[in-house]
C-alpha cells in the first residue's frame, strides 16, 4: 500500500490510528489466511482492515457486526457503517432501525442521535410503529434529554410527526398537556391543523401532506400452506403495497394444524400441531421478518404437546392454551412463553376443554370462543 509514498524506501514505518492488536492479527492473517473476529475485538478490525485496504477482512467484520444487530446496539453500528462505507452494514442496520423503532427508541443509544439523524428516521414512510403515538413520543424524550439545547428544533421535528393519524383523545390528553409543546407557537400550529382533520365528516375533504399519509412500513400477510405428507409445510407472503404474491421459506418440520401468532411485530411463531403419523408435538418455530432472508429456526419446547391448540398475544408475551396432548385427549393446560427470558411457564388451567377453536384478544384479556 506504500507503493506510491515516501514510505516504499523505509525500512520502518510508522503506522498511526491502528490498534496494535489488530494489526497484529492482520499480519497473522496475511500469512496464514485465518482470523478470529469477536465482540471485542471487530471495532478495532473494521477501521483497520479499511485503512489496509483489506477488503476480505472488511467484509467479515460487516458480516460479524450484522449478525449481531439487536435494538441496543443498532444506532452503534449503523454509525460504524457509515464512518466506514460500509454500504450492505448500513443498509441493513438502517432497516433493522425502521423495523424495530418502538425497542431502539428507549435506548440510551437513540437519545445520541443528531437532529439530521431523527429526523431522517421520523420523516419514513417504511418507520413500523405500532401507532404514531410512539413516533411523538420519541421525539419529547429526545428533545428533553438536552433541552436547552434541542427544544429550538422542536418544530422541524414536529413537522414530520403525523399527528392527525393519532386520536382525538390522545391529542386532547397528551400532546396539548406537554410542557414543551405549549411553549412553542409553531407546534400548535400542528395540533390545530390535527383536530381540524378530526373534524371533517368525509375522507376525500382530508389535505394532501406528509402528516396525513399513513406510514407503509413494510406490512405482509403471511399464509402457511395445507399439509403435505411428502414435502415441508411452505409459506407465502403478499406483499398489499404492490399487490404481489412469492414464495417464503419452507418450515423446518412437515406439521399440521400449528397455531400462528406475532409477537415484536415481525417475529411469527408456529406453535404446536401434529406430524403425519398424527403424532402431537411441542415443538415451536420462529420465522424473523425483520431478517434480511427470513427463515424457519426452532425456538423453546412447550412443556405440552398440543395439536389443534389456540394461540393469542399479549404485550408480547404467547400464550399457547388447551389442544389435543395425546390421540383424542384434550387438555385443559395453558402456558405462557417469554420472548425476552426464553421460557414457557404454566399458567391457570382452563375451565373448558377445548380444540380447534378461536382465540383472540380485547383490553388485555385472552377470549377463547368455539
Amino acid at each position: 500500500m506504500f507503493t506510491k509514498f515516501s514510505e516504499r524506501n523505509h525500512e520502518l514505518v510508522v503506522m498511526r490510528g491502528i490498534d496494535s492488536s489488530a494489526l497484529q492479527l492482520l499480519v497473522n492473517f496475511l500469512y496464514s489466511g485465518k482470523i478470529l473476529i469477536t465482540e471485542e475485538n471487530v471495532q478495532d478490525l473494521l477501521p483497520a482492515s479499511n485503512l489496509l485496504q483489506l477488503q476480505e477482512v472488511k467484509e467479515a467484520c460487516c458480516d460479524f457486526l450484522q449478525s449481531q444487530l439487536c435494538h441496543t446496539n443498532c444506532i452503534g453500528i449503523f454509525a460504524i457503517a457509515d464512518l466506514h462505507s460500509c454500504a450492505k452494514l448500513l443498509t441493513s442496520s438502517k432497516f433493522y432501525i425502521q423495523q424495530h423503532f418502538s425497542e431502539v427508541v428507549g435506548d440510551d443509544e437513540f437519545l445520541s442521535l443528531s437532529s439530521d439523524q431523527v429526523i431522517q428516521l421520523i420523516s419514513s414512510d417504511k418507520l413500523t410503529v405500532p401507532s404514531e403515538e410512539k413516533v411523538f413520543e420519541s421525539v419529547i424524550r429526545w428533545v428533553k434529554y438536552e433541552s436547552g439545547s434541542r427544544k429550538c428544533i422542536l418544530p422541524q421535528l414536529m413537522e414530520h410527526v403525523r399527528l392527525p393519524l393519532t386520536s382525538k383523545i390522545y391529542i386532547n390528553k397528551e400532546v396539548v398537556k406537554e410542557c414543551l409543546i405549549n411553549n412553542c407557537y409553531k407546534c400548535k400550529d400542528y395540533i390545530n391543523e390535527a383536530l381540524n382533520v378530526h373534524r371533517l365528516k368525509s375522507k376525500d375533504l382530508i389535505p394532501h401532506n406528509i402528516r396525513n399519509n399513513p406510514r407503509h412500513g413494510d406490512k405482509i400477510i403471511l399464509v402457511v400452506s395445507r399439509f403435505d405428507t411428502n414435502e415441508c409445510i411452505s409459506t407465502k407472503f403478499f406483499e398489499p403495497k404492490i399487490n404481489r404474491w412469492h414464495n417464503g421459506p419452507e418450515m423446518i418440520t412437515n406439521r399440521r394444524n400449528v397455531g400462528l401468532a406475532v409477537v415484536k411485530d415481525n417475529l411469527v411463531f408456529a406453535v404446536g400441531g401434529s406430524t403425519h403419523f398424527f403424532r402431537q408435538v411441542r415443538s415451536v418455530d420462529v420465522l424473523d421478518l425483520s431478517a434480511e432472508s427470513p427463515c424457519w429456526k426452532p425456538s423453546v419446547e412447550m412443556f405440552v404437546k398440543r395439536n389443534k391448540v389456540g394461540v393469542g398475544v399479549i404485550n408480547n408475551y404467547l400464550y399457547a392454551v388447551s389442544g389435543y396432548n395425546f390421540c383424542d385427549n384434550i387438555s385443559d393446560s395453558a402456558e405462557v412463553f417469554d420472548y425476552n427470558t426464553q421460557k414457557w411457564r404454566m399458567i391457570s388451567s382452563m375451565p373448558t376443554r377445548r380444540a380447534s377453536f378461536g382465540v383472540g384478544v380485547l383490553n388485555n384479556l385472552l377470549y377463547a370462543v368455539n
